[in-house]
């Protein structure tokens, strides 16, 4: 047996060697304890890392779907679409439906000429034919051979007169004749036509001129042209004007426009027969600037109970008027946040709702007017709308559309307190569209007399369509009466 001293005599050794070890192992954990943290630090700034790039990749997605709805409405401005997806998507089918009755272009009511067609011998054969009195007919309406249409160049010698009553000279004037005009009424006339309604540029006019009528101007004749009849145009058009001020109903909308390239808009504003003066009215003009100032002063005479009936800009917002809001507006915005990439269960139920607030709207303002049971309606519906404004909505897109409808409030129902008011702005985008066509063929005006020309001239014939009068007699008759006045 060892004692107590041998004892630890003989176990130092291997004391010592654990102490050391225990140490060294104290040493080696504080290190990863280190390394442990320096890691845990690295982890925390890669999280953080990583949640700001998925943010920004979700902005990114965002930004991509955005771009990618631009780019494919302006391929659509461009390109035809691809008919086979087209009539893919379609559900009705393309050509005649079924049970649908057909119809042909008519044979026209006046026949200028007959001619008889007959045969002297058989085409089989070569065996003589005699005459019969049995027909078959074949109608063709033509226009008249090229060689034959060419200008009617008329000198008038007018005779100088004494008149010994009054004491001086007096010269006839011919009849439907402009004065100090070289080019006649009628090639006026197809010019605008040809311009306004065809949508022509000045190269192509002066080419049609010359190839079908032989007649040859430039391109700067057919500007000194518009500019005349925009004068003789010009006391019409100040009644469209006073037509708008007038209508109980009025319609408003706006496009870019550019003018000597610089960024102005074309205002349009317009009204159908519910006006007092009886008749359709296209007032259009373009101006340097979108503010609320133009709007006011366009319908400065307006009758404070008066309907507008517009889209959400701004610009209209103070008109001391009633407004009514697009509907239309507001479903395509909210369809579209339907649609997008990663929309919201909210945004879905929301447009909805909108969708059958609509319908229901639709089939009131179509009813016998009755402003007892009308105002009734008109308390309803604002409570619905008044629901959907203090909605707690969660998601971004559903906000959004929140915001337009507080914005707008209860003009999206103002229609239900009038007769005759329609709960879209149809008749004002319709009548902005055959400018658009023309800005995207000619890129706008290169001068402020240019803008006023288009404006004048355009109002007049997009009034003269919006009644469905014939187009040339009704020009005719307005550009002689404003060139005679003229000199007058």
């Amino acid at each position: 047996m060892f004692s107590a001293q041998e004892e630890l005599a003989r176990l130092r050794p291997e004391l010592r060697y654990l102490r050391i070890k225990t140490q060294t192992q104290a040493r080696a954990n504080l290190s990863l304890r280190h390394k442990a943290n320096e890691q845990d630090k690295i982890i925390s700034s890669l999280i953080q890392e990583n949640n700001q790039l998925r943010k920004e990749k979700e902005k990114l997605e965002q930004e991509i779907d955005k771009t990618r709805k631009q780019r494919d409405k302006y391929k659509g401005m461009i390109f035809k679409p691809n008919i086979q997806v087209a009539n893919f998507l379609s559900k009705k089918k393309l050509g005649g439906q079924l049970n649908h009755l057909g119809d042909s272009r008519r044979l026209p009511q006046k026949v200028d000429e007959i001619k008889r067609v007959f045969l002297h011998h058989c085409p089989n054969c070569g065996n003589p034919l005699l005459r019969t009195d049995s027909l078959e007919t074949h109608t063709v309406e033509d226009i008249p051979d090229f060689e034959e249409i060419k200008t009617q160049v008329t000198k008038y010698e007018c005779e100088r007169q004494w008149c010994g009553s009054c004491g001086k000279e007096v010269v006839a004037s011919p009849s439907e004749v402009i004065p100090n005009s070289r080019l006649g009424l009628n090639l006026i006339i197809q010019v605008l036509v040809w311009k306004y309604s065809c949508r022509m540029s000045f190269e192509i006019i002066v080419n049609n001129l010359f190839q079908t009528y032989g007649v040859f101007v430039t391109e700067g004749g057919l500007v000194n042209i518009l500019k005349r009849t925009k004068l003789w145009l010009g006391p019409e058009y100040g009644k469209l004007l006073a037509i708008i001020r007038g209508s109980p109903v009025k319609h408003a909308d706006e496009t870019s426009w550019r003018i000597k390239g610089l960024n102005g808009w074309l205002w349009a504003f317009l009204t159908e027969q519910s006006s007092p003066l009886g008749k359709d009215a296209c007032y259009l003009t373009i101006e340097h600037s979108r503010g609320k100032g133009v709007a006011e002063k366009v319908l400065s005479a307006s009758n404070r109970d008066d309907v507008l009936i517009r889209d959400d800009y701004a610009g209209y917002k103070n008109l001391k008027m009633n407004h009514q809001s697009c509907w239309v507006h507001l479903l395509r915005v909210s369809k579209e946040a339907v649609l997008a990439k990663g929309s919201s269960k909210e945004i879905r139920i929301l447009h909805k709702r909108l969708k059958y607030i609509y319908h229901q709207l639709d089939r009131i303002t179509k009813l016998p007017f009755d402003k007892k049971e009308r105002s009734v309606y008109y308390q309803e519906f604002g409570n619905k709308i008044q629901e959907i404004i203090q909605t707690d909505y969660l998601s971004e897109d559903a906000l959004k559309i929140q915001v337009r409808i507080k914005n707008q409030g209860n003009n999206l129902i103002t229609a239900i307190l009038f007769p005759n008011v329609p709960l879209d702005n149809n008749l004002a985008e319709r009548g902005v569209r055959p400018s658009v066509i023309v800005r995207k063929i000619s890129g706008g005006s290169r001068s402020d007399e240019g803008a006023e020309t288009f404006a004048v001239n355009m109002s007049i014939i997009q009034t003269i369509r919006m009644r469905n009068q014939p187009l040339i007699p009704t020009l005719h008759d307005l550009l002689l009466k404003g060139a005679l006045g003229n000199t007058k």
